[in-house]
């Protein structure tokens, strides 16, 4: 070998910066060769904001990387790459999902199926993409183009007029509610009782459920019941009706002759308690005068002497008459 101050430095420098570039080179390599992967590809509708170099999950996790995204025709074709450990079966499915509200997005396959993908792609019929906004803007443009502008117009300012008009209802109406949410808030605990014992209410009731439909069916069998004496009833009434009606018939065919019959026991019964006072005395004195007759001749071979109560009062009835017992 030639000593350091023999060498040329020109060689020297080349060789150096061949080195470095093989080296840069494999480095380049490496990071782009993806050792213990496998790449499949994927068929969407559109992207969906789906970028290269987001993640792919399994089962939420992580398993590795979207590496291209290209159009074709009228769909979207992903190239993305799993760890080799994850066996894609012939049904599997692919689905764009948004990950952070920043717009961040995943793709997310999930391996169905057995033997393997056929040419390690999904089709398109088996791969989903979020709903967009362009979507809802088309389907709300379609909606709006079939509106009446003038109408719509007329509406609007009819319900201008209808609540310029009620304005010191509705404010009113907003503090009221306001004021109820503020009690609700401050009574929060209270309400979360509430709610509570409503629901053990609630679980008693299922609980008693069965007890609830007999008790229903027994009053089913009470109204049956009412129902039917309700007619019985009045097939009652109905026939007291038409006993009055006959009774009424045949007072009205009796009339003339009961009239003079009821004067007559009338004139009767006056008569009678006109001479009350000289009946009770003759009472009184024939009373000692028959009660010694039937002592001296009512047993023995006398002649018998019957007069039974009430024809002749006895000492009792008598002494009542004159109020002295």
């Amino acid at each position: 070998m030639k000593p350091m101050n023999e060498r040329d430095p020109l060689k020297i420098g080349m060789i150096t910066i061949l080195v470095i570039g093989l080296i840069g080179a494999g480095v380049i390599v490496l990071s782009l060769s993806n050792f213990g992967t496998r790449t499949y590809t994927a068929v969407l509708e559109h992207t969906a904001g789906l970028r290269t170099g987001e993640d792919v999950q399994v089962h939420g996790v992580n398993s590795g990387k979207v590496t291209g995204v290209e159009l074709e025709e009228d769909h979207v074709v992903v190239t993305f790459v799993l760890d080799s450990d994850i066996d894609l079966g012939d049904r599997s499915t692919a689905t764009v999902k948004v990950a952070t509200l920043l717009g961040s997005h995943y793709l997310e396959v999930d391996p169905k199926g057995s033997g393997t993908l056929a040419g390690e792609q999904i089709p398109i019929d088996r791969t989903a993409v979020p709903y967009n906004l362009q979507d809802v803007i088309e389907e709300g443009s379609e909606a709006l183009d079939e509106l009446d502008p003038d109408l719509l117009a007329k509406a609007l300012t009819a319900m201008a007029g209808t609540l310029g008009a009620s304005e010191q209802e509705i404010g009113p109406a907003l503090e009221g509610v306001a004021r109820l949410s503020e009690v609700i808030s401050k009574r929060s605990d209270q309400a979360g009782d509430l709610l509570a014992a409503t629901r053990k209410v609630t679980d008693q009731l299922s609980d008693s459920s069965q007890d609830i439909v007999g008790l229903m069916k027994q009053a089913n069998l009470v109204v049956s019941e009412i129902t039917a004496r309700k007619e019985a009833i009045h097939r009652l009434l109905v026939e007291t009706t038409d006993l009055s009606k006959a009774l009424t018939a045949v007072v009205k065919s009796t009339e003339g002759k009961l009239a003079p019959a009821l004067a007559d026991l009338n004139a009767v019964l006056k008569t009678l308690n006109s001479q009350d006072k000289q009946l009770t005395h003759l009472l009184e004195v024939m009373a000692p005068a028959v009660r010694y007759v039937a002592n001296a001749t009512g047993s023995g071979p006398f002649v018998p002497l019957y007069l039974k109560p009430p024809a002749i009062p006895g000492d009792d009835t008598t002494c009542k008459l004159r109020g002295a017992c």
